[in-house]
């Protein structure tokens, strides 16, 4: 007989981190969530509605991540400095 309450649960699936730099801040959350991830954003900047754009993010792309990790984006302006 086995006790099924001591079987640990799988580790979660591999992912790639997709490319954000330069990505618009709302198409950068969705594609991290498409690719089983969350961006959190690490700087409050904020201008509105499609002029702020991801100037740097954490890891880098293509980097494997357990899905159902963070992502970590600095959002900028147009010109892609963070702000």
């Amino acid at each position: 007989m086995t006790d099924d309450s001591l079987t640990c649960p799988a580790p979660p699936p591999t992912v790639r981190v997709p490319e954000l730099i330069g990505v618009p801040a709302a198409e950068a959350h969705d594609r991290a969530l498409d690719a089983g991830l969350l961006a959190v954003p690490e700087n409050a900047f904020h201008t509105g509605a499609g002029r702020a754009h991801i100037a740097r993010q954490d890891p880098e792309p293509g980097t494997p991540a357990s899905q159902g990790s963070i992502v970590r984006i600095w959002i900028g302006t147009d010109s892609g400095a963070p702000a």
